[in-house]
């Protein structure tokens, strides 16, 4: 399958990249092209495998911006997002708890202009008393559109792999999806730049109005790779 998935995705390795990839040192996140309200941001043990180190970011009342958002994420600028070059990226997140508002938790943006292209959020699904957490992909070219939905598993390490062909034509761009290591989405036709800006990738949680509501999310293994083979690589 992985082969046949290799053939398809084949004119993705136009534009190859190095890899990438954040580290933690001295219980700091390094290597980020930006912090977006770092005092929320901390190098915790993993909630799961106390041996090892992740970042944790957390939502709360100071994690305002200066446009009313309330945001704690990192920004990581893609290696090659002009027109025809292709994004291989993946991380791990991790929820201790059901999300108790909406949170935008990874969208990709352009640099200048600002518009989004595409993006995961979270948002609670109450049920017969229970709440559980929705995770959500769009793209938002022309307009926003979902393509995809599911569950999140609380307190288990959850994959997000893209690999991404950026075009400003519908025609040529082109987004592939994997899930916890199961492709959702296969070459996507779908407009992935608005304009001729290069793009970006933000990851934590992101809201567009100020609450009170705290939220917090775990990431780790992060990175952008050159070709796909090495992407998907588990």
């Amino acid at each position: 399958m992985l082969k046949i998935l290799l053939l398809l995705l084949l004119p993705l390795c136009a534009s190859a990249c190095p890899n990438w990839q954040p580290t933690i040192n001295d219980n700091q996140a390094l290597g980020w092209d930006y912090q977006l309200n770092p005092h929320n941001i901390s190098i915790v043990k993993d909630p799961i495998n106390n041996l090892s180190q992740v970042i944790k970011l957390v939502l709360s009342p100071d994690s305002t911006w200066p446009n009313g958002h309330t945001r704690t994420e990192v920004k990581h600028n893609g290696c090659a997002t002009n027109e025809g070059d292709s994004t291989f990226f993946s991380w791990e997140f991790l929820l201790d708890n059901p999300i108790k508002t909406s949170n935008d938790m990874a969208y990709w943006e352009t640099d200048n202009s600002y518009l989004q292209s595409m993006g995961f959020y979270l948002t609670p699904n109450r049920h017969n008393n229970k709440i559980s957490t929705e995770l959500t992909f769009f793209s938002s070219l022309p307009k926003r559109k979902i393509h995809w939905q599911d569950t999140v598993t609380i307190g288990e390490w959850n994959k997000i792999a893209m690999a991404i062909t950026w075009s400003e034509s519908q025609k040529s761009g082109r987004i592939s999806v994997w899930y916890n290591n199961r492709a959702i989405l296969t070459e996507l036709q779908v407009k992935t730049k608005p304009d001729t800006n290069k793009l970006f990738v933000q990851l934590g949680l992101h809201r567009n109005q100020a609450e009170r509501v705290i939220d917090n999310i775990y990431l780790r293994n992060i990175k952008e790779t050159a070709n796909l083979s090495t992407l998907l690589k588990r």
